[in-house]
């Protein structure tokens, strides 16, 4: 009888899990990844970096990041409506609690907000999830180990200064070109 009750306390646990897992972004990142309508790159950092450029605080911090994954939907007459779901997929996957709202802004056709995972001084993995109902839509995941966001900031804005050469993600920008 004691067997009986710990198989049917284990089915209904297994039941609830099942019922209670929420798709995780890699998740997402895997499972659409194959899928004709979306644009999948997997970028490493060495691919962006000018090195030479940079000074030792900005390399460590570039040490820190790892990979950038970026999945995205180029807009096309005919996918508007696979746009909107994957939209809805990717807002519901968000609001987990373990994605941080760092920042959001844009206006009523385009729409960019930046997540993070971990916490203030050590973060994991960087969201940057944006649409425009012109190009389309996409997440870019930045991974790292221990992350700083201040330092993140001094590294976007050396950036900005030109000591990152972007060249290398010109194929990451074309994601989103008029290919019609």
């Amino acid at each position: 009888m004691k067997t009986f009750k710990f198989i049917g306390l284990a089915v209904v646990a297994v039941m609830m899990v099942s019922c209670n897992s929420n798709q995780s972004l890699q998740e997402y990142y895997v499972d659409n990844q194959g899928d004709k309508e979306f644009v999948a790159v997997d970028v490493p950092t060495s691919l962006f970096a000018n090195t030479e450029a940079l000074n030792e605080d900005q390399k460590r911090t570039l040490e820190t990041v790892k990979k950038v994954n970026v999945i995205a939907i180029p807009k096309k007459p005919e996918n508007q409506e696979k746009i909107n779901i994957e939209k809805d997929n990717i807002s519901k996957i968000l609001k987990d609690e373990k994605y941080q709202l760092l920042m959001k802004f844009g206006g009523s056709s385009t729409k960019l907000e930046v997540y993070f995972t971990g916490n203030e001084e050590a973060v994991d993995e960087i969201i940057v999830y944006g649409y425009n109902d012109e190009k389309g839509m996409g997440i870019a995941r930045v991974l790292g180990d221990n992350m700083n966001p201040s330092d993140i900031l001094n590294l976007v804005s050396s950036m900005q200064k030109g000591d990152i050469n972007m060249s290398g993600l010109k194929e990451i920008t074309g994601i989103f070109a008029d290919k019609s």
